[in-house]
C-alpha cells in the first residue's frame, strides 16, 4: 500500500510539471539528466574504475559527456563558461531545428489540405456538405463506372482531412472515379473559382438552408463561363415559397427540386400502393436501370403507340415536348422534330430501335390494352408522426383516396393538432388526430391501428440529428409489426428513414417499404 502511495504521488507529481508548461518541462527533465549523471559518477567512483581523477573531476566529465561533448580543461571558471556557451548554442540550435521542423510539417499539412486550384475540365462539382453528400457522391461515382476517368470536386466547410476520413468507411470507391475535396465557402467567388467551376460538367448545389442555396447561385454567376458554356446546375429547395426567389436569381439556368413536395407526393403514392417505392428508387438510382433522354430521328412524325413498340431492350414511358414532359401520353400523340423521348433503360448505349417488319409491329400493338377502371373499397390509412411533407402528404391522399376513407394522424406535434383542427372532411373522408407518443405500445394499440389498411410512419421532425430521427423510426416500425403479427393483420407499413443503412438493420417484409 505505501509503494502505492509513491508510485500516485510520483505520477501526480509528473502531472503537475507536465501542467504548467514547457519551462517547467525542460526543468524537470535537466534534473533528471543530472541524477542520472549524479549516480553513475558515484558508482564509478565508488568501484575504483578511474583512481586517477577524484569525484568532482568525474562528475564533471561524466556531466560533458551527457551532454554530447569532451570536458573541458582549465580552471573552473573556463570549465563553466565553456559549458554555458555549449548550453546556449544547444538552446538556439533547438529553435532552429524546431522552426525547421515546424515549417516542414506545416507545409506537408498545407498540402495534404488541398488549398491549390482545382485543374480539371468535364468533373462534377458538389457545393456543400451535408448527409445526402454520401449518396451523392455513391450514386455519381456508380454512374461514371462506363467512364474512363470520371472525378468529383466537393467544397464542404469542414477541412479537408476531415472531408476524407468521414466518409472513408461510408463511400464504394471505384477507380473511374477520382473524389477531390477542398474547404471553402460556396458563397465565396475565390473558393468556387479554385475548382474550376466554368469547365464543370454539372454542379450539384447540396445546401439545406434556402437563403444560403440563392447566395450561392448569384456566387456561381460571377463566373461568367456558367452561364456561357449553359453548365447544368441543380439544387433543392425546402419550403415551396422560397421557390421564386430562387428562380428569380437562377435565371432559368437551374433546375430544382422542392425536396418536401417531392417526398410529400412520393409518400403519398407509396403508401397506397406497396411496392412503388422500391421500382422509383430503381428507377432514380443509377444502379440496373436508368431513366434517358434520348433522340430518335427515324421516329418522327409516328405516333406514341408506334414508337412503344419501336425498342426491343428499352423501354419508352413519355415524351418531352418544348421543355414539356409528358408521361405516357395519349397514344395518338404524334413525335415532333424536336421530340426527345423518355427511355428506360440498362445503359445508354443498348438503347436500339428494332428493325422489325410492319407486319410484327401489328403484331406488338395489338397487345397493347386499356386496362378497365377497378372501383377501390375505402381505404383506413394512418399517418404516425409529422414533418414539413405532412400536410402536401394529406392533400394528396385527399385526391388520391376513395370516397368514404379515414385518415387518422398520430403524433406529439402542436403545429399538427392546430393543422388538422383547420381540415375539414373533404369528399367524403373523415380526419382523426390523436395526440401521444407513437413510440409508446400502449399508445399506438389504442390508436386501433390492427384495424388499419395502411400506415405511413413520417420520420419525425422533433429530431435534428438524422440518427436519432432513424432511431426513433425503427423503434415504433418494431412495435408495428409486432402489433401486426400479434392481431393477425395485414396492413403495409411505409417508412420513412434518412439512412438507407438504416433499413437494413431490419428484414424488409413483403408489404413493407423504406
Amino acid at each position: 500500500m505505501k509503494s502505492s502511495n509513491i508510485k500516485e504521488r510520483i505520477l501526480y507529481a509528473i502531472d503537475n510539471i507536465m501542467a504548467r508548461g514547457s519551462f517547467s518541462i525542460i526543468i524537470a527533465l535537466a534534473f533528471v539528466v543530472i541524477l542520472l549523471i549524479l549516480v553513475l559518477s558515484i558508482f564509478i567512483w565508488s568501484v575504483g574504475s578511474n583512481p586517477s581523477l577524484g569525484f568532482i573531476d568525474q562528475f564533471w566529465v561524466y556531466f560533458n559527456k551527457g551532454f554530447g561533448r569532451e570536458a573541458a580543461e582549465g580552471n573552473w571558471t573556463y570549465r563553466l563558461t565553456t559549458f554555458l556557451l555549449v548550453i546556449v548554442s544547444i538552446f538556439f540550435s533547438s529553435i532552429i531545428i524546431g522552426s525547421i521542423a515546424t515549417s516542414i510539417s506545416s507545409k506537408i499539412s498545407e498540402l495534404r489540405e488541398g488549398k491549390s486550384k482545382v485543374i480539371e475540365s468535364n468533373h462534377t462539382v458538389i457545393l456543400g456538405w451535408s448527409e445526402s453528400v454520401y449518396i451523392l457522391i455513391n450514386e455519381i461515382i456508380e454512374a461514371n463506372k462506363s467512364q474512363q476517368s470520371g472525378c468529383i470536386v466537393v467544397l464542404g466547410n469542414k477541412s479537408n482531412l476531415e472531408m476524407r476520413e468521414t466518409i472513408h468507411n461510408k463511400i464504394n470507391f471505384d477507380k473511374t472515379t477520382r473524389v477531390i475535396f477542398r474547404a471553402g465557402s460556396s458563397t465565396s467567388s475565390a473558393d468556387l473559382k479554385k475548382l474550376s467551376i466554368g469547365y464543370a460538367k454539372s454542379i450539384i448545389i447540396n445546401i439545406d438552408d434556402d437563403i444560403e442555396v440563392v447566395k450561392t447561385i448569384l456566387a456561381i454567376f460571377k463566373n461568367k463561363s456558367i452561364k456561357k458554356n449553359k453548365i447544368p446546375i441543380a439544387c433543392k429547395i425546402n419550403n415551396s415559397k422560397n421557390m421564386p426567389v430562387a428562380k428569380i436569381a437562377g435565371e432559368g439556368l437551374v433546375k430544382f427540386l422542392p425536396v418536401y413536395n417531392f417526398i410529400g407526393r412520393i409518400d403519398a403514392q407509396a403508401c397506397l400502393h406497396p411496392g412503388i417505392a422500391e421500382v422509383l428508387l430503381d428507377l432514380l438510382d443509377f444502379s440496373g436501370s436508368e431513366i434517358y433522354f434520348h433522340y430518335e430521328e427515324s421516329l418522327v412524325g409516328k405516333t406514341y403507340k408506334e414508337v412503344l413498340v419501336s425498342y426491343n431492350t428499352s423501354c419508352v414511358v413519355g415524351i418531352i415536348h418544348d421543355d414539356l414532359i409528358m408521361i405516357n401520353p395519349d397514344p395518338k400523340t404524334p413525335i415532333g422534330k424536336n421530340d426527345r423521348l423518355i427511355i428506360v433503360s440498362l445503359d445508354d448505349d443498348l438503347i436500339e430501335i428494332n428493325n422489325v417488319s410492319e407486319v410484327r409491329q401489328s403484331q406488338h400493338k395489338n397487345i397493347i390494352k386499356k386496362q378497365n377502371s377497378i372501383i377501390e373499397e375505402p381505404k383506413k390509412l394512418h399517418l404516425l408522426g409529422w414533418n414539413k411533407a405532412a400536410p402536401i402528404i394529406i392533400d394528396d391522399l385527399i385526391g388520391y383516396l376513395p370516397d368514404g376513407s379515414q385518415i387518422n394522424i398520430s403524433n406529439g406535434s402542436k403545429i399538427a393538432e392546430e393543422y388538422i383542427g383547420n381540415l375539414k372532411d373533404t369528399k367524403n373522408i373523415a380526419f382523426q388526430y390523436r395526440r401521444g407518443d407513437i413510440r409508446d405500445r400502449a399508445f399506438l394499440e389504442s390508436t386501433n391501428i390492427s384495424t388499419a389498411t395502411n400506415v405511413l410512419l413520417l420520420r419525425s421532425s422533433l429530431y435534428e440529428d438524422h440518427e436519432m430521427a432513424d432511431a426513433a423510426t425503427l423503434f415504433t416500425l418494431i412495435n408495428l409489426r409486432d402489433i401486426r403479427k400479434q392481431n393477425n393483420a395485414d396492413f403495409t407499413i411505409l417508412s420513412e428513414v434518412l439512412n438507407s443503412a438504416n433499413a437494413d438493420l431490419i428484414s424488409v417484409e413483403k408489404s413493407d417499404d423504406f
